[in-house]
């Protein structure tokens, strides 16, 4: 099904306000209620189902989580992102269905993360796809995110956010 074109512009928004490191319009994107998370692989082919009975790589409940996390950021408490890195986010291969029944848009894309860690003089590349629950609320905003993350080996346990 076709998405609308504002839909698909909230997808490119929120990747550009990652890359521009602009955390707390980031955050704005968001229900107060949304969820963001990142399931772990539990073997080769199968990925964690329940984020409240299983390991996640990220699991983010709520705008109140959200905003700590990017606290963590701000302050260089979030030692991922000190120095902070350099990220580059693509998006391809959007599409989506409406669902009627929780008056929201599914959309679903894949990305590619591209970070560049000057101190380590680094260029990772991460991979993978992207589930996101759009609903028209003061505009639109997002009311879960899932992200997939395909080479999910995290070095050093880096995760960052996609």
């Amino acid at each position: 099904m076709t998405v609308p074109d504002d839909v698909i512009d909230l997808v490119y928004k929120e990747a550009r306000f990652l890359d521009e490191r602009s955390y707390e319009k980031w955050v704005d994107l968001y229900t107060e209620d949304a969820y963001y998370w990142m399931p772990s692989w539990k073997d080769d082919e199968n990925l964690t189902t329940d984020p409240n009975t299983q390991v996640s790589l990220l699991l983010l409940e709520g705008k109140g989580d959200m905003l700590a996390y990017v606290r963590r950021i701000l302050t260089g408490k979030a030692w991922t992102y000190v120095p902070h890195p350099r990220t580059i986010h693509i998006i391809s291969n959007v599409f989506g269905e409406y669902l009627t029944s929780d008056d929201m848009w599914k959309v679903n894309y894949n990305w590619v993360l591209y970070v560049y860690r000057q101190f380590y003089k680094d260029l990772l590349t991460f991979v993978g796809n992207t589930e996101m629950g759009v609903v028209k609320k003061e505009g639109l905003k997002i009311k879960y995110k899932k992200v997939v993350l395909m080479n999910d080996y995290a070095e050093a346990g880096v995760i960052y956010l996609v």
